[in-house]
């Protein structure tokens, strides 16, 4: 989990590049861009600010050449970024930011981040790491302290990844919950599911946090990421 105290010179998750404007309490507006490869997992993270309106979303990216692409274009003040993508990894695009446009912090964030990766991406020159499985809170505190010219990394001094057990988690669903969860993860809003199974909102919305619960899941991110390994929804 990401202490507010753990701002650590450790970084090396997934960087997503997000070309945002914010302007977070008092702080001036900043243009953020995001890269991640799967288009559903950039969605989720997005609705993480989804009650900043003073955030705008104006870039995204798929692998890291693309991303080293937008940023040339854009210049952006932040650029989130996930550590494993296609044809040139996080790792490899911070380096080449840091060098490149030294001008533009750079937030690094994995579905698997742990203490080596996390040094690794700090080494490369992130200035914060974070969890895609962190609280939505945390993806805006690590936004606000980059913005303020502070690392922000989570405490993963403990943490080693494990893969996770794939034995009975979908058992405990029930067949509306896995309808609802794809629909979710597709970015579908809990009235437009309501719709679709002529079901009240807060029935939905009932649903939504039974699945959370069931699943152990602090973020819609994780959420995502758990629907599309389990083929729930295409990963494009």
């Amino acid at each position: 989990m990401l202490g507010n105290e753990t701002l650590v010179e450790k970084n090396n998750e997934s960087i997503i590049t997000f070309d945002v404007k914010v302007s977070l309490g008092a702080m001036k507006t900043v243009s953020v861009v995001i890269a991640d490869d799967h288009p559903l997992v950039r969605k989720a993270i997005k609705q993480s600010f989804r009650h900043k309106p003073e955030v705008a979303f104006t870039g995204e990216a798929g692998d890291g050449i693309e991303l080293l692409n937008l940023i040339a274009e854009k210049r952006p003040d932040i650029a989130i970024i996930d550590l494993e993508m296609p044809k040139m990894d996080g790792y490899k695009a911070i380096l080449k930011l840091h060098t490149l446009y030294p001008e533009t912090k750079t937030i690094a964030f994995s579905g698997f981040l742990n203490d080596a990766n996390q040094k690794r991406a700090i080494e490369m020159g992130a200035h914060a790491s974070i969890s895609k499985n962190e609280s939505t809170q945390a993806f805006v505190q690590a936004l606000e302290a980059v913005v303020a010219g502070e690392q922000y990394h989570s405490d993963v001094s403990c943490t080693h990844y494990v893969e996770p057990p794939r034995n009975n988690s979908d058992g405990v669903l029930t067949l509306r919950e896995k309808q609802i969860l794809s629909l979710i993860a597709e970015g579908k809003t809990s009235r437009q599911i309501g719709k679709t199974f002529n079901i009240s909102q807060w029935t939905v919305d009932k649903h939504r946090s039974n699945i959370r619960t069931k699943l152990g899941h602090s973020s819609l991110a994780e959420t995502v990421r758990y629907a599309i390994e389990r083929g729930y929804i295409d990963r494009r």
